[in-house]
């Protein structure tokens, strides 16, 4: 997804305050160790796509947190002052999965 100078600020301020969120909403024992390793915004600033890696968490972390998803952009809305609602959509993150693929191949 291509960003924009806005996209990428709010991406920037999202990845300070949700890690924080989801620490408050979940424990270790729901998700195991949960980091977010990327953020894309959108260029209309209306949909967040989080990128999401666990260790130690069940399989279906994305679909669990995508469930928790209007709760955790509710309370996103209010310590981030924007216009409209962000739709949150997590995601796993594939990077170290294709990284080993690809050193296996070489």
């Amino acid at each position: 997804m291509k960003m924009s100078p806005r996209s990428q600020k709010l991406a920037g301020v999202l990845m300070e305050k949700i890690p924080t969120l989801l620490q408050q909403i979940f424990t270790p024992d729901d998700v195991g160790f949960l980091t977010v390793t990327a953020i894309e915004v959108s260029g209309d600033l209306e949909v967040a796509d989080i990128f999401v890696r666990s260790l130690d968490g069940p399989r279906g972390i994305c679909a669990k947190l995508n469930t928790a998803a209007g709760k955790i952009a509710h309370e996103l809305l209010r310590q981030v002052h924007v216009r409209r609602a962000i739709r949150l959509r997590f995601k796993p993150d594939r990077g170290v999965a294709r990284a080993e693929k690809i050193q296996s191949l070489l």
